[in-house]
This record gives structure tokens, C-alpha cells and sequence, in this order.
């Protein structure tokens, strides 16, 4: 049974700051703040954080798999464990992925996916993310699965999820892609742009049907080559950074991108960043190496990357607290920018800002305690309720 809980002894991550007042939680929700000392009557369970930081639970858009299992084979059980291993990564709320797949087939993992989501009991299961089918550049997807898009599709797509679709990844500069994102955007999907070979110039008018986030910028995106003359090529990346509210997607390995590239990201407004994991099945695992599509192997490696036997990445192996560690190391981002990359910026990105992502008064009491040194995790709460705490 939830009890009203007052943490002294904290410091929050707040959107706009950090605050050493009390925090207040009544039954599932942040219920405000008191002045160190001031009353609060006597139902009020009075819990001492013993000088931790109080940060909002994290949220993941891209998650291939985690802990040994790999969303795409839609195994039973497999969204319900991952939800209770991501306590212990820092993340209380996350869309199971999955990536280019035929249509019969797709069918079947939404509604296996769906299904998972429905009953998973860790962290928030808020939904599927459909990575593809409709991709300009497959990356380390099947080419072999790749597909059109248009109205039709997202129809599909929405009725096999059962209304748990909350993503879609689709390379714009496809015939058909503007039915099928406004198709989507009319059912609340959040459409992001990836694996794209868009024309820079485009990408306003791609912004403007419905495009609202953008899957692992710099990656899967080829930069215009260089023409002579001293000037630097106006390139799809260039073009997304210009789009004035457009969230951004960074995998925070060190690997997707170059280091340099995390500085400059954590230099722009704290709206237009959220950090996603990519991760793949063995990410919180053992290194391994296993089978992502048929004939394709790939090898995960903690702290590195995912790669095929070429050398060619294959998501990551990250999980979500690495990924906010790499922020603040590589990026020399602030725990409240990294708050806004880990926990706000992605609520908003799926229309939840309201009752998810940032530790404010009247959301749901989603939260990370973690050490004022390390930042490691001592604790993770969903809800008002604490489902997991470090040894």
C-alpha cells in the first residue's frame, strides 16, 4: 500500500534546476515541495535519502533488446523481463523495437510486443517502436525487408498493435511516406525520421506532415560529398540541426558518433536532445555473439558497440544509465541537461510531458535515487513504489 512519503535529505533534478527542498509524494504522484523544517501533518511517512539525488526516471525510445532477449523474435516473457531488469539501469519508462520486417510477419511481433506491454510490471512498457520497414539506407537492417510506405500500411500496422504502436522510424523521401505519416500522426504515432537519404532542403516540408523527432542523428545518414570551392556541403545532418524544434536522437556511446558531436549536441537548447539507448540483446548482458537476422552475426561488446564480422556496427550495448553517464562525460552536460535528454525531451516526443519525465508537481512519481558521487543507482521508484533497490 502506497503511503504520503516526504524525502528529506535530497537534492532533485528538476526541469529547471537543482532543488534541496523536500519533495512531497502522495500516493503514485510528485505532490510538491516543503522547506526543510516546515510542517506536514502527521500522514506524512517521513523518508531520509541520506543526501542522494532525486532524478527522474529515464525513458527509452529505441531498444532492440535487453538482458538477452531481442524484441523482434516476440518471445513471451521477453517485454515482461525486460521491464524489471531496466529498474536496475535507471529506466522506468521504454518502447520495446524492432526492425525492418515483412509485413505477415509484422503483424505477429506488434501483436506479441503489444501483448508484452500490456502486461509488463517494472518499468512502463509505453509502447512499440517500429523501426522501418520503410527505409531509404537499411543500415544493418535485412535489405531484404525492406518496404513501401503509404496509408495502408500504417492502417495495418495500427490495427495489428492494438493501439500500443508509439513509433515509427520511415525515410521521408519515399513515395507514399506522406499518407503514411499523416495516417499515423492521426492516430497519436510519433513519426521520426531515419535511415534516410532525404535531400537537405526537403526536410522542412517532411517536418511539416508530420515529422517530430529523428532516429540516431549522424548515423545512418550520409553527409553530402565534398564539391571544392572551401564550402562545407549542406547535408541531411545539417538540415535536422537547423529545424528549430525538432528532438533529436543520440546513441551516447562514444561510437555511433564521435565524442565531438555529443559536445556540440549538449550545447543547444535542452528541448532538442533525448538520449536512446539502440540497444541490442545482450546489452546488460554477458558479451556474446548471436544471430540478428538470419546468416547475419553480430557480436555485442559491454562498453563498446554491437558489430558484424566486417566491423560494421549493429546498435549498441548500452543501457540507459551508461548512456546518461556518457552524457556528462563526453557531452560535459549538467545533470539537469541530462535530465531533459534521459527523461523530459523523450515524454514529450510521445505527447506524455504531462504525467511523465521530469520530477514536478501532479506527475506520476517516477524517479531514480542516485549517488550524489557516482551517480550510481541506489533505487528506482515507479509510481510511488519502489521495485528495485541496489545491493
Amino acid at each position: 500500500m502506497r503511503v504520503n512519503r516526504r524525502w528529506i535529505n535530497v537534492t532533485s533534478v528538476t526541469p529547471a534546476g537543482l532543488d534541496q527542498r523536500d519533495v512531497m509524494v502522495r500516493g503514485d504522484r510528485f505532490a510538491g515541495f516543503a522547506a526543510p523544517g516546515e510542517p506536514s501533518g502527521s500522514d506524512w511517512a517521513v523518508t531520509d535519502g541520506d543526501g542522494a539525488i532525486l532524478y527522474p526516471g529515464m525513458i527509452d525510445l529505441l531498444q532492440h533488446g535487453m538482458a538477452g532477449h531481442l524484441y523482434s523474435d516476440a518471445a513471451p516473457g521477453a517485454v515482461e523481463a525486460a521491464s524489471m531488469f531496466l529498474l536496475s539501469a535507471g529506466c522506468t519508462g521504454f518502447l520495446p523495437s524492432f526492425g525492418c520486417t515483412p509485413t505477415a510477419r509484422m503483424r505477429e511481433v506488434l501483436a506479441g510486443l503489444g501483448a508484452g506491454c500490456r502486461a509488463a510490471e517494472g518499468a512502463r512498457a509505453l509502447g512499440v517502436h517500429s523501426e522501418g520497414p520503410c527505409f531509404g539506407l537499411p543500415g544493418a537492417h535485412n535489405p531484404e525487408n525492406l518496404g513501401r510506405p503509404g496509408a495502408a500500411l500504417a492502417e495495418t500496422m495500427l490495427e495489428a498493435a492494438g493501439g500500443r504502436l508509439a513509433a515509427v522510424t520511415v525515410a521521408p523521401e519515399l513515395p507514399g511516406a506522406e499518407g503514411f505519416i499523416r495516417a499515423l500522426k492521426d492516430a497519436g504515432v510519433s513519426v521520426h525520421l531515419g535511415h534516410s537519404r532525404a535531400a537537405p532542403h526537403d526536410v522542412p516540408r517532411y517536418v511539416a506532415w508530420g515529422i517530430d523527432a529523428v532516429t540516431h542523428i549522424f548515423n545512418v545518414m550520409p553527409p553530402e560529398p565534398y564539391a571544392g570551392m572551401g564550402i562545407h556541403p549542406y547535408s541531411l545532418p545539417d538540415a535536422l540541426l537547423a529545424e528549430r524544434e525538432l528532438p533529436l536522437g543520440l546513441v551516447c556511446d562514444g561510437i555511433h558518433c564521435d565524442p565531438g558531436f555529443v559536445r556540440l549536441l549538449a550545447q543547444l537548447p535542452t528541448s532538442r536532445v533525448f538520449l536512446e539507448t539502440d540497444a541490442m540483446k545482450y546489452a546488460g548482458a554477458e558479451d556474446t555473439e548471436f544471430e540478428f537476422y538470419p546468416g547475419y552475426w553480430v557480436r555485442s561488446e559491454k562498453g563498446n558497440a554491437v558489430h558484424d564480422r566486417n566491423g560494421g556496427l549493429c546498435g549498441s550495448s548500452l543501457t540507459p544509465d551508461e548512456a546518461m553517464g556518457n552524457y556528462l562525460r563526453l557531452g560535459g552536460a549538467s545533470l539537469v541537461q541530462a535530465a531533459h535528454a534521459t527523461s523530459l525531451v523523450p515524454a514529450r516526443v510521445l505527447g506524455r510531458e504531462a504525467e511523465l519525465g521530469s520530477i514536478e508537481t501532479g506527475k506520476l512519481a517516477d524517479f531514480l535515487l542516485l549517488d550524489p558521487h557516482s551517480h550510481a543507482i541506489r533505487a528506482t521508484w515507479v509510481g510511488g513504489e519502489e521495485l528495485y533497490r541496489a545491493a
